[in-house]
């Protein structure tokens, strides 16, 4: 029998690794790559009927996405992306177009169409700049996993072995169910990859703290790793369906430029689940059943180590002093956004947006002037990049492809031959329809969020989570307005993703709540205090070692990915933070004073 579950372990990392090795360079090779990559333009365009007082009939808008991708494949476009959007939008992705007048001509034109089109939105990628973010956000992943599995090694031996393996298998698994449902390459969904090396270890992080804690009460290693793994199971689900909804909710409604960051999370929730809990159990138990683990340290433990040993901070008990402490900085924040216009991108304020990266550098004074002479003065003018050669131009007004094309001709012609651009181009009723999405958006995944918790737990509960999402999303909120750091279409994706991990700790700290409260009954306000407080630093390793990770991919992402990607990065980043301080800081204190309300407190003799 030792020797059969020993067979069988390597037979399954042989198995697998030879599979992942085998199909990796196809599946790359046959990803569909987005128009940041591949340059290209994406058009959104609005549909009318063509006799006034009719409606946008379902049949009509499909039969018009049909002609479009007819149009597209004249262009000789591979596999173009048309979409409909809502009851009367169509969006079109084209990659690797390179002639603009092309595309206008044969896109635009109205001859044999149902309805009658309006474009809203475009915007122009250059493939070189796209190539490049392409490689610095996949190096950025790169450096990511490899911090991320050293640590997870480092601080749990044996089993961390195990979680970097089904790591890597999360995400060719992830890579694969992206092929099969054809999802396309976007530097959104490339960032969830990225990010999602560190949420899918924290279900192995959740698992193996839970193994450690029975092994801490002196129960064997098979015994440990059942019992632990069964308390585990049920808190990883919890968590990650909420996490779900917000993505789901960010889905379906439509909001094209985040759409894939949406899919791509739904993705790796579901196959996270598959490798890093089912995968991760299967291959714990063979070793175990082996004989091979006979020591707690394999599990990254020191068998004298205790949590209840430890001089605990009672973070209860200073409930008040870190709800000042959120009271200030949303005070400051509060001001920041009554007293200044918060830094939007043109996502959200209308006109366009143009990107120029040229091969050497350029000063402020040099750029304006060169776009001045082109008779296209910019309203903005920003000059970035490690050696000055990034200008980022914002024009009040919505630009036409003529003008473009003068600006870009103008620096061709006095700075350099080298040039490549990003164009966004919004109209004002779709930026003012992206800013009414936005905040729906984020309103209905709170309010999703917080029934499923008032179902699955108790409104205690669920008030206390909705406090602390709110307070977490509240303070990237106040730190974008603070700092001015400029908000774009991306910044959704982030705030959901930000909600989503806040009450993802927030559960896993409740769910070792309510388990400890099965467990004792509680007769007055100090053993609550005792329960809720004691819950805390139970999960309080898991909770650092998964922010550690997360934040490891997130400021991954920001040193080493696309420009684009920083300000996403940023929000990740502050909201993780904040979602921890939140969970642990806010949301637990919270529950403690509702929950103290019902307790009826012994009389005294």
């Amino acid at each position: 029998m030792l020797k059969k579950s020993l067979s069988f372990f390597i037979l399954i990392i042989l198995g697998i690794s030879g599979v992942i090795a085998y199909t990796t360079p196809y599946l790359i090779s046959h990803t569909t790559i987005g128009l940041e990559f591949k340059g290209g333009y994406e058009i959104l365009y609005t549909a009318e009927p063509l006799q006034s007082g009719k409606l946008v009939d379902k049949a009509a808008l499909l039969s018009t996405a049909n002609i479009l991708a007819a149009r597209a494949n004249s262009l000789g476009v591979s596999e173009p992306q048309v979409s409909i959007e809502g009851d009367h939008e169509i969006r079109v992705d084209l990659a690797g177009v390179s002639s603009n007048a092309q595309v206008r001509s044969i896109m635009d034109a109205q001859n044999n169409l149902p309805l009658k089109l309006t474009e809203k939105y475009s915007e122009t990628v250059g493939g070189v700049l796209g190539s490049a973010d392409l490689k610095s956000t996949f190096w950025a992943g790169i450096v990511a996993l490899g911090i991320i599995l050293s640590f997870m090694i480092i601080f749990y031996r044996g089993a961390g072995f195990v979680a970097s393996f089904t790591v890597v298998t999360y995400l060719w698994l992830l890579l694969l169910a992206f092929n099969v449902f054809h999802g396309v390459l976007s530097l959104a969904a490339v960032v969830t990859f990225v990010l999602g090396m560190g949420i899918a270890v924290d279900a192995n992080i959740i698992a193996y703290e839970r193994i450690k804690e029975e092994l801490r009460k002196g129960k064997s290693i098979a015994d440990a790793l059942k019992k632990g793994e069964h308390n585990a199971f049920h808190i990883i689900m919890h968590a990650n369906i909420t996490t779900a909804i917000a993505a789901i909710v960010l889905f379906f409604a439509g909001i094209g430029p985040i759409k894939g960051f949406a899919f791509t999370l739904i993705l790796s929730i579901i196959v996270s689940i598959v490798s890093n809990v089912f995968l991760s159990r299967l291959l714990l138990s063979l070793l175990v059943k082996s004989d091979i683990v006979k020591k707690p340290s394999f599990f990254g433990m020191r068998i004298k180590q205790s949590v209840e040993s430890l001089k605990h901070f009672s973070f209860v008990k200073h409930r008040y002093k870190f709800f000042a402490i959120s009271a200030v900085i949303g005070a400051i924040g509060a001001f920041m956004l009554f007293t200044t216009e918060l830094n939007y991108d043109i996502d959200f304020k209308a006109g366009t947006a143009l990107d120029i990266t040229l091969d050497k550098s350029i000063t402020k004074d040099d750029a304006t002037s060169i776009m001045e002479n082109a008779g296209v003065p910019a309203a903005t003018v920003a000059i970035g990049g490690q050696n000055n050669n990034q200008i980022a131009a914002r024009f009040d007004n919505v630009l036409k492809g003529d003008d473009v094309n003068s600006i870009i001709n103008a620096f061709k012609e006095n700075y350099t031959k080298n040039v490549v651009y990003v164009e966004n181009t919004y109209d004002p009723a779709v930026a003012r329809d992206l800013e009414t999405k936005a905040v729906y958006v984020i309103l209905t995944a709170i309010a999703a969020i917080v029934v499923f918790v008032a179902i699955r737990f108790s409104w205690r509960f669920s008030i206390a989570s909705a406090v602390s999402v709110l307070n977490s999303a509240f303070f990237v909120l106040a730190m974008f307005a603070i700092f001015k750091l400029e908000i774009d279409v991306t910044f959704i994706a982030a705030i959901l993703t930000v909600i989503g991990f806040a009450t993802y700790n927030t559960i896993v700290i409740f769910d070792r709540i309510r388990e400890n409260l099965k467990l004792h009954t509680v007769k007055n306000h100090e053993e609550l205090h005792v329960i809720v407080n004691q819950s805390i630093w139970q999960m309080m390793t898991r909770s650092i070692n998964t922010v550690i990770t997360v934040v490891i991919a997130a400021v991954c992402v920001y040193l080493f990915g696309a420009e684009p990607l920083h300000n996403f990065a940023l929000a990740i980043l502050f909201g993780l933070i904040c979602g921890t301080y939140s969970s642990i800081c806010i949301g637990t204190p919270v529950y403690f004073m509702l929950k103290k309300k019902s307790i009826k407190v012994e009389e005294r003799l």
